[in-house]
């Protein structure tokens, strides 16, 4: 396939998150591939991954504010996305979440589509979204309403645009094939678990490691040890809803604030055990966990549903409530947990698992 010219398109670059990690391995397969994404505010001191790639952006990077509010713009991308002329590669490979599989490709291309999720707040989350004041009050929440209207209809045509469909867990691939009635293969994120640090000798705090926004749901796991005052949680990440979070928590509950990867995984790997209450779609910080021989205590909804080995490295919660997490608190407390049973189970996650898989969907198409 070194013959062959790909490029690869991202949705948007701007923090180091996991489908950033999903694009540094495929970009590791391909290096002669070029990148094609909305924007590109990505800070320095996290494109290392990038370099020696050609990045083409849209119309939208040629002003900076612009650029950093790129979230003000999300209903121009479907057409700045299709302003890309892709015409000269042979294989085009989309990373997307939003928009970016809806790139337009010719019949001799071979347009290869992972998806993180059909967009969430306009299909099985909207309501949920719509409840937590994500699209506004007023005028805006009406504007914001039509426009996704609008948005269903452009993902559902769009979705005709990719040959093949990736999905990054058997929940995404519902969701898939319930939202644009299209098959998929399964093939989970690469995690990169070489990168974490095993321990053995956990210590008695809890820990969660999250962005902090409404959807997250941290504001249960705070709710539940609010009423756990003997049991210390950390809490790791920032967000737009951290003053909130922080107010509504008692002294058993300790903030980090965002800290380099090893710093967390240091603190991780000496936890009790990882909470996790968001409905992910996939989730990649459990398994980090468990590369760490750290047991997760996750509601079972979404991807973690699949990330998590019931009884042997971690415990469901049952519904996404305070009741529900503190009921599996004390069922943890109750069990015991192997490190090395964590580990192993964490492996059938790895980089290397994924880029078989990969080149494997895309050999077997040429």
């Amino acid at each position: 396939m070194k013959s062959k010219k790909v490029a690869i398109i991202h949705d948007w670059l701007n923090v180091n998150g996991g489908a950033e990690v999903v694009l540094k391995r495929v970009l590791q397969m391909f290096p002669q591939a070029d990148i094609y994404t909305m924007v590109d505010v990505l800070p320095s001191k996290h494109r290392g991954f990038l370099k020696g790639h050609k990045i083409y952006t849209s119309i939208l990077q040629k002003y900076r504010f612009v650029a950093k509010r790129y979230n003000y713009f999300m209903p121009f991308m479907p057409y700045l996305v299709e302003q890309f002329d892709l015409s000269g590669y042979d294989i085009v490979i989309s990373s997307s979440h939003f928009v970016a599989k809806g790139v337009i490709t010719h019949s001799q291309q071979l347009h290869i589509a992972y998806i993180y999720s059909p967009i969430r707040y306009a299909w099985d989350m909207y309501f949920e979204y719509d409840k937590m004041g994500a699209f506004g009050v007023g005028i805006r929440n009406i504007l914001m309403k039509r426009w996704l209207h609008k948005m269903r209809i452009w993902d559902v045509i769009s979705s005709n645009r990719a040959d093949i469909f990736i999905a990054d867990s058997k929940f995404v691939q519902k969701r898939i094939q319930k939202y644009w009635k299209k098959d998929s293969t399964v093939i989970y994120p690469p995690v990169e678990i070489d990168d974490t640090l095993y321990c053995e000798e956990k210590k008695e705090y809890f820990v969660t490691l999250s962005r902090l926004v409404e959807y997250k749901r941290v504001d249960i796991i705070i709710e539940a040890f609010n009423e756990l005052p003997d049991k210390e949680l950390i809490i790791i990440g920032e967000g737009r809803a951290k003053d909130r979070l922080v107010k509504m928590s008692k002294s058993n509950i300790n903030f980090k604030g965002y800290l380099p990867r090893d710093e967390a995984m240091k603190i991780i790997s000496k936890a009790k055990a990882f909470v996790f209450m968001a409905r992910e779609d996939f989730g990649i910080v459990p398994i980090e966990a468990q590369a760490c021989g750290t047991p997760v205590i996750a509601y079972k909804e979404g991807g973690a549903g699949e990330t998590v080995l019931e009884g042997k490295s971690g415990v469901f919660v049952q519904e996404q409530t305070k009741e529900s997490l503190k009921e599996a608190i004390l069922k943890f407390e109750k069990s015991d947990f192997s490190p090395k049973v964590c580990r192993e189970f964490s492996e059938k996650f790895s980089p290397s698992k994924f880029e078989e898989k990969i080149i494997k969907i895309i050999k077997g198409k040429l």
